[in-house]
C-alpha cells in the first residue's frame, strides 16, 4: 500500500463527511419546514457549524451523533489534518437551505446564483464539493 493512497482515503473520508452534513441540513430543512444552514470557517479554524433559523433567531443544531452537543465539526481534529481551503457561496461562507430545498448564500439573503464551492486539502491532495444553485444538488468532485 502506498502512502499516497492513504492520504487519498483520509481526504475522501473528510470530504464525504461534509457532503453528508450538507445533505443532513438540506433534508432537515425540508422535513421540519424551517431554514437550516452551515457556516464554514476555513484554515486555520478548519471547522463548520450547523444551525437552524426561525424568524430572526439562529440556533445551533444538536449533533445527531453526539447527543446534547452542538453540531460543530473540526476537520483538522477529527480527520487528522484535513484543511478547509475555502468555502464560497456567492461571497458568503454560509450555505442555507430553504424549507423547499433551494440553496441560499445566507438565510437572510438571496437565492444562490452561482455554484457554491468548498475545497478541502490533505497533504497536497484536494477535493471539491459543489452545491448547485436552484436545485441544491450536492456533488463531490
Amino acid at each position: 500500500i502506498s502512502f499516497n493512497s492513504f492520504k487519498g482515503v483520509k481526504l475522501e473520508a473528510g470530504a464525504k463527511k461534509i457532503v453528508a452534513d450538507l445533505l443532513y441540513a438540506k433534508n432537515m430543512s425540508a422535513s421540519l419546514s424551517q431554514w437550516y444552514f452551515i457556516s464554514f470557517e476555513a484554515d486555520p479554524a478548519n471547522s463548520y457549524s450547523v444551525y437552524s433559523a426561525r424568524g430572526t433567531v439562529e440556533s445551533p443544531v444538536f449533533d445527531p451523533a453526539n447527543f446534547g452537543k452542538d453540531f460543530v465539526v473540526n476537520l483538522a481534529a477529527s480527520y487528522g489534518g484535513i484543511r478547509i481551503l475555502s468555502a464560497d457561496f456567492g461571497n458568503s461562507n454560509k450555505i442555507s437551505f430553504h424549507p423547499l430545498g433551494k440553496p441560499y448564500g445566507s438565510w437572510t439573503g438571496f437565492p444562490l446564483s452561482v455554484t457554491g464551492i468548498i475545497t478541502v486539502e490533505y497533504s497536497g491532495l484536494t477535493r471539491t464539493i459543489t452545491v448547485a444553485p436552484e436545485t441544491g444538488l450536492i456533488e463531490l468532485l
